[in-house]
């Protein structure tokens, strides 16, 4: 029997443990992971050829991780995701930290249990992405603004402070939401508050300002691109209120965050809350009300503003991931005062295991198994750019053109990376509005020479309006890989049709434009026209 002086550093060890032995698991399917990039893990690796303050629409730190990770191993897919593992192995100790010292070494043990084994970070540690950056400054910052509000944080710990909160800026826009969160502790918390207005609480908010600083001032110098990318991101330029979006962002933060984490996180802010101080609970209660509001803090703000992004228009199930690292600080407590939530717990847990342990194997197990099982979709964006990249790269060499174009951005950052060694003429993505939308489109092809361009169109809907902006057409047949099948049997295809083209001459984007590649149906609506369209399947 563990005595209970020890038991809390039993915990620990337990934790560090699990964070470690995570680590190096993670660590090793990296290194032996069979998964091609997908379009936005071949973007980053892609701006991280060069050091900017800002790229088109993120900002840098990303870059710059890729950037060290690459020129320490090289441009192979486990260097550009060396850093994924290892991010969230760094931001699992800080959050540990954090835990321990609201709840105790226990709650220590669940949050790291919660955010290791959480389904988005699970997918987060195998891809290098801005949420895998974004997460290790958050988490740190969270532990330090925690100190900085009990008086425990020396001058230091001010500035790291204020450098994770300016770190976290420069990876992600999203740490928006931890500013929030800090000015909502301030309203409610009268410690927060004293903490904020205070010369520390001065220092490190100066801090972070002063290394974000750069960032925007490479914004200003470049039309404020990355700014106004995430602004449209958020696609509120059609129908609004969509009520029908909501209970699909309750199905997808069940998928990231776990469905019983999930539904447990609801509970303990909403329904199970702890009670409030009276004379035969002593203050305990009274502190544990305060740390979990505390909390709250930096998880409902994120929740209630995706939850409303997703209703007006839309809403990625990882939009809302900013509010996980303190929703698994808060499960800790959570389950701390809860105990007879815990069998429901690790009920959650050993599901999220067995189907992580699945995906895991799925991932680096030939494409028959998923096949197998009907989830060749799964693994879609991550396969066969290699093939087809080989197969484009002979008939380039057969053709030699003078640029090559394509008309999807996924398909051009493929390219982009798995061309990068073999392809000699400018690999250009074929505009469809007046100027650039992505940064696939950066450059404009009507300053290349047209004389001889291989079009490798993928959208048949594009191919009429790609056609009429050259003066000659000429079909070349195609390149394609097969990608198994989707559940309902119809076949999974990345084609792209070659048409030889030259004399590249632009018509002017404006609605007639718009209308003259459309043709009506049979009940009367306007349609796409489409040239060479792979027949649907039924």
């Amino acid at each position: 029997m563990v005595d209970a002086s020890t038991a809390p550093d039993r915990y620990a060890r337990l934790a560090f443990l699990m964070i470690a032995g995570l680590l190096l698991v993670r660590l090793i399917l990296v290194l032996v992971s069979p998964l091609e990039l997908y379009a936005d893990e071949a973007q980053y690796w892609r701006w991280g050829q060069s050091l900017e303050w800002g790229y088109y629409s993120k900002p840098p730190m990303i870059a710059w991780m890729i950037h060290a990770s690459t020129a320490l191993f090289g441009d192979s897919e486990w260097a550009i995701r060396l850093f994924a593992p290892i991010f969230h192995t760094i931001a699992a100790s800080f959050l540990f930290l954090l835990a321990r010292r609201m709840f105790g070494s226990l709650a220590g043990l669940f949050c790291v249990i919660t955010y290791l084994l959480m389904p988005g970070i699970v997918l987060s540690s195998g891809v290098i992405s801005t949420d895998g950056v974004l997460f290790p400054f958050w988490c740190l910052a969270l532990y330090l603004f925690w100190r900085l509000r009990e008086g425990d944080l020396g001058w230091i710990g001010v500035a790291g402070l204020g450098l994770a909160i300016g770190c976290g800026f420069l990876s992600k826009y999203a740490m928006l939401y931890f500013a929030i969160g800090i000015g909502l502790t301030v309203l409610i918390d009268p410690a927060t508050r004293k903490a904020v207005l205070s010369p520390k609480g001065a220092t490190f908010l100066l801090i972070s300002a002063a290394v974000f600083a750069p960032h925007m001032i490479w914004n200003a110098a470049n039309e404020f691109k990355t700014v106004s990318h995430t602004v449209d991101n958020a696609n509120l330029g059609g129908e609004l209120f969509n009520l029908d979006h909501f209970p699909r962002f309750l199905g997808d933060q069940m998928g990231v965050f776990g469905p019983v984490s999930f539904i447990a996180l609801i509970a303990g802010l909403i329904f199970l809350r702890p009670k409030r101080a009276l004379a035969d609970l002593g203050d305990a209660a009274h502190a544990q009300r305060a740390q979990e509001n505390w909390l709250a803090c930096f998880i409902v703000p994120v929740l209630v503003i995706i939850a409303i992004q997703a209703v007006l228009s839309r809403a990625h199930a990882n939009w809302a991931a900013t509010a996980y690292p303190a929703a698994s600080v808060f499960i800790g407590g959570f389950l701390i005062r809860a105990r007879s939530w815990r069998w429901a717990y690790w009920s959650g847990i050993a599901f999220q295991m067995a189907v992580g342990i699945l995906a895991i194997t799925l991932a680096i197990a030939p494409p028959s198994w998923s096949a197998a099982i009907g989830r060749d979709n799964d693994f879609k964006r991550v396969r066969g750019w290699v093939d087809l990249s080989e197969q484009l790269a002979r008939e380039i060499e057969r053709l030699q053109p003078t640029v090559v174009v394509v008309d999807e951005r996924e398909i051009w950052h493929g390219l982009d990376y798995y061309l990068r060694e073999t392809l000699d003429a400018p690999l250009i993505l074929w505009r469809y509005n007046p100027g650039p939308k992505s940064f696939a489109e950066a450059v404009d092809l009507a300053d290349l020479d047209s004389s001889r361009v291989l079009v490798a169109s993928y959208r048949s809907h594009l191919r009429p309006r790609i056609q009429a902006d050259f003066a000659t057409w000429q079909p070349e047949g195609l390149v394609a890989v097969d990608l198994g099948h989707r559940s309902n049997g119809c076949p999974l295809r990345r084609e792209l049709r070659l048409y030889l083209t030259s004399d590249y001459q632009p018509l002017t984007r404006d609605a007639d434009w718009i209308r003259q590649f459309k043709t009506e149906d049979e009940r009367g609506q306007l349609v796409n026209t489409h040239i060479d369209r792979p027949e649907p399947c039924p």
